[in-house]
């Protein structure tokens, strides 16, 4: 059975791949201005998405804190592949209603068309929220998110190019357009305790949380492509399961925070419905995150490397490999405590994403309200940004 997607309006998500975080599945203001950093260098605050063992890094007078909301997005769109779209279909409804067209002109739409094929545009978004209750002794958080992730392109059927360049009407085309992705919704609960003092100190944490995974495979021919329709119930499916993350933080010495984050651990796969003859799974599979974080004075830096690839969807005859796999670097400078400035870079070893920067900015008047912005640039057709209010007691 089908329901509609929790507490997430997917449809301007939509319109942003048609307009327009990759394996850690959450958006958060101060990590991703850090070029999405956090395994070793998250507050306590976001530390059950980055990594649950953090909710033990705080000061003696944290008591307690939220994050209500935050919300982010980010549009991959490398080949711009969505400005030759619009230009095709406005190309061909041109020449349809001046009866086809010239010779030339029928060469040149046939040409755009073809020049669609084997790419496409990729597009996230997460929004969340957070109670944090951290303690050196014995930390835990509620939180609860979605993320989605959609990807959009067009199948270019060989016989509709060749079709185009024949003098009349133009044919009625073949070519499929499909948006296939999955929107991820999560309620956990982050427990974290540490042992030992000084730099034997460690400390371990644990998420235990319930994901519900709606996925969707919307396909038509691509002259009838209607945005609007793509989470119709004949397109998408939905299904839930029980899942665990695991994290460790380790302070070797006074400054220094080393960190490993596990996700996901049990792996599961969802099969979306068939349309137009072909369906694709989404794996959920195990990731791991290492990352190390230096504090001296105003100044934190810190890195994050993904262990192994994080795969996405899986098909014989569809969407190739897409998995990705990051290298996160960044930093943060805090003025006093009122003002922070956040920069980073992050790069896909799996060459699926293309280099992102990032910058960031938090304001913090008096230590209780926080507000976070975020934006990173990839090209000038991809780009993404966050936005998240805090409060800290």
């Amino acid at each position: 059975m089908r329901h509609s997607a929790p507490w997430l309006p997917l449809a301007p998500l939509v319109q942003l791949v048609l307009a327009g975080a990759a394996t850690a599945q959450y958006y958060e203001a101060r990590n991703a201005g850090m070029g999405g950093v956090g395994t070793a260098s998250s507050n306590y605050l976001a530390a059950g998405w980055a990594n649950p063992a953090l909710l033990t890094r705080c000061r003696a007078d944290d008591t307690f804190g939220l994050i209500l909301p935050t919300i982010g997005a980010t549009a991959y769109d490398k080949d711009g592949l969505v400005d030759d779209i619009e230009s095709f279909a406005d190309e061909y409804d041109r020449l349809e209603q001046a009866g086809g067209g010239t010779q030339a002109d029928r060469d040149l739409l046939a040409d755009r068309l073809a020049a669609l094929d084997d790419r496409q545009v990729t597009a996230t978004l997460g929004v969340g929220g957070v109670l944090a209750v951290p303690s050196r002794e014995f930390g835990f958080a509620l939180h609860a998110k979605t993320y989605a992730d959609l990807q959009s392109f067009v199948d270019v059927d060989p016989a509709d190019v060749n079709a185009l360049r024949n003098p009349g009407l133009l044919p009625s085309l073949q070519s499929q357009a499909r948006v296939v992705g999955v929107a991820i919704t999560e309620v956990g609960v982050s427990l974290a305790t540490a042992f030992g003092e000084g730099a034997e100190r460690i400390a371990i944490g644990v998420t235990p949380k319930h994901q519900r995974v709606d996925t969707y495979n919307y396909a038509v021919i691509a002259n009838d492509f209607d945005i609007g329709r793509f989470d119709d119930d004949q397109y998408a499916n939905d299904d839930s399961g029980f899942n665990v993350d695991v994290g460790v933080a380790w302070e070797p010495g006074a400054g220094f925070m080393l960190g490993v984050h596990g996700r996901n651990l049990i792996g599961q796969s969802y099969t979306t419905v068939d349309t137009l003859a072909r369906s694709y799974v989404y794996d959920i599979n195990p990731t791991a995150v290492v990352g190390a974080a230096w504090t001296a004075g105003a100044l934190t830096l810190s890195g994050d490397f993904d262990i192994m690839p994080a795969d996405r969807f899986v098909t014989a005859n569809g969407l190739g490999d897409d998995d990705t796999r990051l290298v996160r670097i960044g930093g943060e400078f805090d003025l006093a405590g009122w003002l922070q400035l956040r920069a980073g870079y992050q790069k896909d070893l799996e060459d699926t994403l293309d280099d992102a920067i990032s910058a960031g900015i938090g304001l913090a008047p008096f230590g209780i309200v926080r507000l976070d912005l975020a934006g990173t640039y990839i090209d000038d057709n991809s780009f993404g940004a966050v936005a998240q209010l805090g409060l800290t007691f």
